[in-house]
């Protein structure tokens, strides 16, 4: 049942929220407009702060649901963890759209806040700390999302639980690769 349950959650990643408000509200595919990405960002570019919102709600519902979802089927926190890295996964590489999805970010803190929101307050003071010094979104939010690990070690989660956590990031930094690689190009230049 907990194989099942995973690959379930791959596949509710799979529903691109900013496809489908495309779709909804102008008609086109949103892989052939602004920057292409399936994510909040492009569909706010594209249709302004509604687009925006109403797929930022629908990437952080698929994370909030899945673990929900684990939570109420009483599987560990483990297997909990497995099903966001499943979710995540699904979202950046979803199979309906020839694995070209979006960055996972809405996703993962959907996931994580109902995991455990004691980590995640932790991070979101880290991130606006990060952001107040920076003022680069991308480079405040990654480098808080990096120390996501380390928040749930030094709050005596296992080291199991911790690594789950990592993977977790590393999906994310890996979807990030090119924005951070830019955006750091930009700091030196500075």
């Amino acid at each position: 049942m907990i194989f099942l349950y995973v690959l379930a959650s791959y596949f509710v990643g799979n529903m691109m929220s900013a496809y489908v408000v495309m779709k909804f509200m102008k008609g086109e595919d949103i892989r052939k407009l602004g920057s292409g990405n399936v994510g909040a960002r492009n569909a706010g570019r594209l249709l302004g702060k509604k687009g925006f919102l109403l797929t930022a709600l629908g990437d952080v519902l698929k994370g909030v649901l899945v673990v929900l979802g684990a939570k109420y089927l009483g599987f560990s926190f483990e297997f909990q963890i497995l099903s966001l890295i499943a979710v995540v996964v699904g979202h950046i590489w979803p199979i309906t759209l020839k694995f070209k999805g979006g960055k996972g970010i809405a996703t993962a803190a959907g996931g994580l806040v109902v995991l455990a929101y004691q980590p995640f307050l932790v991070f979101g003071g880290i991130f606006l700390l990060l952001l107040a010094f920076s003022r680069s979104f991308t480079l405040a939010g990654m480098t808080a999302f990096f120390t996501i690990p380390f928040i749930y070690w030094f709050m005596d989660y296992s080291l199991l639980e911790c690594v789950l956590i990592f993977i977790v990031i590393a999906f994310l930094l890996f979807a990030h690769r090119d924005n951070l690689k830019e955006r750091l190009g930009k700091e030196k230049i500075k």
